[in-house]
Formats: structure tokens, sequence, C-alpha cells
């Protein structure tokens, strides 16, 4: 388990104190990959959110992914970027769909399963154990990886595996062996209590659009966010925020300025089905004013994500 000093300073880590971006580093800058092993078959959409995916006598080594989700420039975060992560057991063995006789001591039904959100500086932490090979039979195994979708505030969600150096399959494993893989095979790096690895994500979304892309994500109208209106708008004071939610489940709305940078968060959690009210006063997090402008209203669902234009004056 993670302790309580080193979860304040994950949490409170800054941009620029978690990672050098890697135009900074010398690197390159490109936009991490899907992997060609696509979506596998253990996917399970109902994962809870959670950074720590494990008990603490859950068997295998201690692993904590850190990392930092930006726009295509690897330096402008995004945050709100919804990080769903599963993974075998150390035996190789998925919770859910599998059979696991080993590992799960708390009989969890969504064993090393969970999802995060990137925070204000685009910053991210898991808490897991290194997996085990999984099982292909005749003496095959593919190598040790952690399945990621990564969906961003608005479009299109991004499918990967992430790989550790070393690892005796990579080389005659599909997905690993690709050469667009490469810069999902991280090192780790041993400690006192286990592993630690940074995985970044570039995504491929410009700067001055990364939380206003055209191309938002459809899904089937059943699970879609209904009636979604503000009132008054424009507004100078207060605007009332309403919408339904065709199911319970978690919510984040947001508001953001015509560039992309976020302003407030107005939910982040577990509500309810049915009808929803909130209210906006033009503020930032901070409690300061924003000046008077265009403004874009973010509701974001698990199954469905819309956004909606408002005009403060003052």
């Amino acid at each position: 388990m993670i302790s309580r000093r080193r979860f304040l300073q994950l949490s409170g880590m800054t941009a620029a104190g978690l990672i050098i971006p890697k135009r900074l580093d010398g690197m390159t800058c490109d936009p991490s990959t899907a992997d060609v092993m696509g979506l596998g078959p253990y996917w399970e959409p109902y994962s809870p959110f959670r950074s720590d995916f494990t008990s603490p006598d859950e068997p295998g080594t201690p692993l904590l992914l850190t990392g930092m989700v930006t726009a295509n420039d690897c330096q402008t975060p995004i945050s709100n970027v919804v990080i769903d992560a599963w993974q075998a057991n150390n035996d190789g063995c998925y919770s859910v769909f599998q059979i696991c006789e080993t590992g799960n001591p708390e009989n969890d039904e969504l064993n090393l399963r969970g999802r995060v959100l990137s925070g204000p500086h685009g910053q991210y932490f898991i808490e897991t154990i290194k997996p085990g090979h999984y099982p292909l039979g005749l003496d095959r195994f593919r190598p040790s990886h952690i399945h990621f979708m990564i969906t961003p505030p608005a479009g299109d969600s991004l499918v990967t595996q992430l790989y550790f150096e070393g690892d005796d399959y990579l080389d005659g494993d599909t997905g690993s062996s690709d050469p667009n893989a490469v810069d999902r095979i991280i090192p780790l790096y041993e400690t006192e209590t286990g592993f630690e690895g940074t995985f970044n994500v570039i995504l491929n979304i410009d700067p001055s659009q990364r939380a206003i892309n055209t191309n938002i994500p459809t899904s089937d109208d059943i699970v879609r966010i209904k009636n979604i209106s503000t009132f008054p708008n424009p507004f100078n004071s207060r605007v009332k925020i309403r919408f339904d939610m065709p199911k319970s489940g978690h919510a984040i709305v947001s508001v953001y300025d015509v560039k992309g940078r976020w302003i407030q968060t107005l939910k982040d959690g577990n509500i309810g089905r049915g009808e929803h009210i909130l209210m906006w006063d033009g503020k930032r997090s901070n409690g300061l004013a924003i000046p008077a402008g265009e403004y874009f209203l973010s509701v974001q669902s698990l199954f469905d994500h819309q956004i909606q234009k408002i005009l403060y004056l003052k």
C-alpha cells in the first residue's frame, strides 16, 4: 500500500515536477500509439474509480505507475482524462472472465481493474502489481503487460498496452514486437517496496483544442446524457446547469475556456439516475473571477460526453 506521505507527494505534483517533457529531454515527441492487439477479450466496462487496484496481500511484486497526459506538444497537460486499466494477476489470470485459483485475497470481483482521472496538471498514478505472463498454450506466453483505454474530455479513446523492458517474451509477441510499441516498453526501477515506472501518455490533440475537439464520440441513445440546459445564457452572475443522467454512475462536469484550458470542475463523482442541477458563479477553481467571454461546459459520463457553449457577460 502507498504511504500517506507518498500519496500526497504524487497527488500534489505539478507538471514540471512530475516528468520532464520529451521535447525538453531531447527525445522525439510522437503521440502514443494504439496496440495492434486491440481491446482484447478481457475488458470490463464497469471498473471502479480507484488508484489502488490491489489488496495488501495480493501475491506479486508491487508496482507504482506514474505518468502525465499531455497534448501532442508533449508539454500541455490534459486534465480529467479517464484512464481505464486492467491486467492479469501474478499467475497470468484475469478476473471477471477467468476463474483465478490464486490471488485476490479479498474476493474483489473486479480485482486488478480500475479507472483513474488525470489531475489538473495531467498527472496520474496507479498502484498495482507487475502482471504475470499470460499463457497461450504449448509453452507460449504473452509478455507482462497492462491494458489501457484512455478517454480524453473530447475525442476518441486510445486503446493500447504497456510493456516492460527485459521481458523474455517481448520479441516473440505480436503486440510488443510491433515497431509502434517501442515507446510503450518502459523500464522499471526497484524500490524498497517493489517496482516503479513512468508511462507518459501523449494524445494526438492540438494544445489549443485539447478539450473542445469536434470529434466527440457518440454512443447508444439509451445511455446518452439528456436535456442539458444552461440558464440564463448569456449570464453575468450565476448560471444554472441542468441535465438528466440515464443511469447512475460517475460524472464529470467541468468548464473550459475557448482555448481548452481548464477553468473549474463543478462535479466529479458518482451521481444517481435522473435530473441534476448545478450552479456556476463564473469563477475559477481558486475563487478568482474569469474575464467576460465564451466558455465551454463539458458534461461527461462513462458512456457519453457532450459540450455546450456558455457566454459570460460583465
